[in-house]
């Protein structure tokens, strides 16, 4: 895999005009349906690596995938103006282009039947045909992953509509990590060193399906399961995507050449769109210091500014 409110949200403005593959646009009418364009500039996502993105903006070939289907009719149902994963990718210049050689999404010649557009973040293959992808949290240790981001608020669009936003919001939760040795007793410590970093507890799910029509996830399994995630280790800070859920019994291990440091932080329900930061101090001795975890909205930058709006490119 290559972004305050409850559900942060990123707003992606949607330019309609028309688009023909990666390259070759088309605007106005063909035949009887009208091709939508995807533009934005600057769209900013996050600046953790939560997924291939490293830095705060997307970048050229980050691929989205799109559903549209006409509003009050079935989301996976037939017709011509149902499609289900499109991929959409970024350009450098700021656009969203279908990818080359697939047909675009299009509205109806019939300004009266609205569509209703979803979308998430990262595209993948492997979501089925009834919208659920699974997803797979347990190893975590080249850097976190599956941090999902969807949106459903553009809903009831019509052609003649001059923009379409969209706003994102991430469906699963992050936990953060942030690793320092005591400097009293351990004032030669050195991150680099830490070899495995886990997250585990009781009701800590590792495998989950995320659901396009709604945006939500589930699990499967009993209340029972104790789940251990892999953590990026060899760094002051390290990150993991977390099913939204109550945990209880949580630990933190650290693995060091000399100790193997486990943190107890208090039980916790993590919600969706939510950062946890918990502050985790080593010590000679193989004692362990962590704090409770310090809660912010999961957003671009983790600001309190307005979501970030794209510009028509």
């Amino acid at each position: 895999m290559t972004m305050k409110k409850h559900i942060s949200s990123v707003a992606l403005i949607l330019l309609l005009a028309g688009v023909w593959g990666c390259n070759k646009r088309v605007i106005g009418q063909l035949d009887d349906k009208f091709p939508v364009q995807f533009s934005c500039k600057e769209f900013s996502k996050t600046g953790n690596p939560v997924s291939k993105v490293t830095d705060k903006n997307f970048e050229a070939g980050d691929v989205i995938g799109m559903f549209s289907y006409p509003s009050g009719e079935a989301m996976f149902g037939t017709g011509d103006y149902t499609r289900g994963n499109l991929p959409y990718v970024y350009q450098a210049e700021g656009e969203l282009l279908v990818r080359e050689g697939l047909v675009p999404l299009y509205f109806p010649a019939d300004a009266g039947t609205p569509l209703t557009f979803k979308g998430y973040y990262p595209y993948s293959d492997r979501m089925t045909a009834d919208g659920v992808l699974a997803l797979d949290l347990a190893d975590q240790s080249a850097g976190s992953k599956d941090a999902v981001l969807y949106s459903n608020n553009a809903q009831r669009i019509a052609r003649t509509a001059n923009y379409v936003t969209l706003e994102f919001g991430y469906v699963m939760a992050q936990v953060v990590i942030n690793i320092q040795y005591d400097p009293q007793t351990m004032p030669d410590g050195d991150v680099a060193v830490i070899s495995a970093v886990t997250l585990e507890g009781d009701g800590m799910h590792t495998a989950c399906d995320f659901h396009v029509a709604d945006g939500s996830v589930t699990t499967a399994g009993g209340s029972s399961v104790h789940g251990t995630i892999s953590m990026k280790p060899g760094a002051a800070a390290t990150y993991a995507t977390v099913v939204p859920e109550t945990v209880l019994n949580l630990a933190v291990t650290v693995v060091t050449p000399t100790h193997t440091y486990v943190g107890r932080p208090k039980n916790i329900t993590y919600e969706s769109g939510r950062q946890y930061t918990y502050n985790m101090t080593l010590k000679g001795g193989g004692e362990v210091q962590i704090g409770d975890a310090t809660i912010m909205e999961w957003e671009p930058g983790n600001n309190v500014d307005t979501p970030i709006v794209g510009e028509p490119a």
